[in-house]
């Protein structure tokens, strides 16, 4: 049973005005279920990752200070010794494979780990079927949903079979169902094996009580937090009166990778309103957003203004539709915060409504006015996920799509963000279709809901009177 100890640990970020965290101490016990919960940008994921000994030096110093798992610093265990006493499931697990296939993945892990290679193929059906990623176990990871190669990361941080396991946002982009999933599979852990379970999570009111001490991160320091969360609400979300809107879809078929994901929909994306697209992972929601930006073939007609698409040509396309990629860093362009955010506005097709005066008091809002300096990879995710929907809103073309843009926000930041959403949308009677997992809030900001399932995507909830 391990036990971890940080000893007055003092980090800066290169060109940050102040350090991270300053003679940072703290100890975490053996079978213990711990849960860090704080603002975007407090410093979380970069924390965890030097608790595991990850080489942060191109991003900051570590100026001071000692991390040490039983007495000894974690500097002198090699990779194996490591990866038994501590493990890390990383926010972004997209970026942190290796290889094809979840299977193949594993089986690289397992061998890393020395395992004998006839006991592998069963380690392997043992745990995904626990986790119920059979079905995935072979499909090329770059072609699963964000919330299903969260699962696939889940796996492989499991694998390690680790005393100590931090879990970075586990929950981000998976839908409710696998949540209640993958939280039994961690109960199970707590009740059955002496392991310490560290998770930082900005939205734990599914977690029910499972946490055993509850911290927050402020100015560099750790402190104890009393929560009371209540979870988001799971029933359809009611839906006002739709509008007319210009962008329309007719027996719209879907099939990727020679799945079918959508047999047949038509629908009209009602302009000036908010909407919600819902269903479990791996349902097609991001598949159709890539479907009505053209980046993917379908069956059926798409039409806008009453014309079909494409009589407007594909490079033109996005000045109609706007999409907001689920991986943040993916769509970024410039590599600073204020360079990213000048790009938007020179392209923006409503400058008269995000305007210099707009942009700053958004920028401020959201809490990035004193990150305009540093380069958008050095952000937290959270930060990251707030850069990204502020420039996709100041570009502001009539249909916005947006993939999960909520994921790493802490429930301030969602509140604001949603304003920010709602307010452009209203005034500029621009057609939002946003996708999130994340639930919490949206009753109130949302118009309407569809869910996508079982090849199918309808309308949900009671009309609003």
């Amino acid at each position: 049973m391990a036990t971890l100890t940080v000893k007055d640990l003092t980090f800066s970020y290169k060109h940050a005005p102040q350090a991270l965290f300053n003679d940072l101490s703290f100890t975490l016990h053996p079978q213990t279920t711990y849960l860090f919960h704080s603002p975007s940008g407090s410093g979380k994921s970069t924390l965890f990752k030097l608790l595991c000994g990850l080489d942060l030096s191109e991003k900051g110093t570590l100026q001071s200070g000692q991390i040490l798992i039983d007495e000894t610093p974690l500097t002198q265990l090699g990779f194996k010794d490591r990866s038994q006493k501590i493990s890390l499931l990383f926010q972004d697990p997209a970026r942190r494979f290796a290889l094809k296939t979840l299977t193949e993945q594993l089986t690289f892990i397992f061998e890393n780990l020395a395992t004998p290679p006839r006991l592998i193929p069963q380690k392997i059906t043992k745990l995904l079927t626990e986790l119920e990623l059979i079905p995935i176990k072979d499909q090329p990871l770059n072609t699963l949903s964000g919330g299903q190669q969260q699962q696939a990361a889940l796996a492989c941080a499991l694998a390690l079979d680790s005393e100590i396991i931090l879990l970075d946002e586990p929950f981000a982009n998976v839908d409710f169902k696998s949540q209640q999933s993958l939280l039994k599979i961690l109960i199970r852990l707590k009740q059955t094996t002496s392991k310490t379970l560290v998770i930082a999570e900005h939205d734990p009111s599914n977690y029910g009580d499972f946490f055993d001490e509850t911290y927050q991160l402020v100015n560099g320091k750790i402190a104890p937090l009393a929560l009371e969360f209540t979870p988001g609400p799971l029933a359809p979300l009611p839906h006002r009166v739709l509008q007319n809107g210009e962008l329309s879809w007719h027996d719209l078929q879907l099939t990727r990778a020679k799945k079918e994901l959508l047999k047949t929909s038509t629908f009209t994306l009602p302009k000036g309103q908010l909407g919600l697209l819902s269903g479990p992972n791996g349902a097609g929601k991001s598949s159709l957003f890539y479907a009505l930006s053209r980046l993917i073939s379908f069956s059926g007609t798409l039409l806008y203004k009453g014309r079909p698409a494409t009589k407007v040509k594909r490079s033109k396309w996005p000045q109609v539709v706007g999409l907001m990629l689920q991986d943040a860093p993916e769509q970024f362009v410039c590599p600073l915060v204020k360079e990213e955010l000048a790009l938007a506005q020179k392209n923006s097709l409503h400058k008269d409504y995000w305007t210099t005066t707009k942009v700053t008091a958004a920028s401020q809002a959201l809490g990035l006015t004193e990150l305009l300096d540093h380069s958008v990879y050095q952000l937290s995710g959270g930060q990251q996920k707030k850069l990204q929907l502020l420039s996709v809103l100041i570009t502001s073309q009539p249909i916005l799509l947006l993939d999960e843009p909520f994921a790493n926000l802490d429930q301030a930041s969602l509140a604001t963000c949603l304003t920010l959403l709602t307010q452009s949308c209203q005034v500029l009677k621009t057609s939002i279709l946003l996708i999130s997992h994340q639930r919490s809030l949206l009753k109130e900001f949302c118009d309407y809901e569809l869910v996508l399932t079982d090849k199918h995507l309808e309308l949900v909830g009671d009309l609003v009177k």
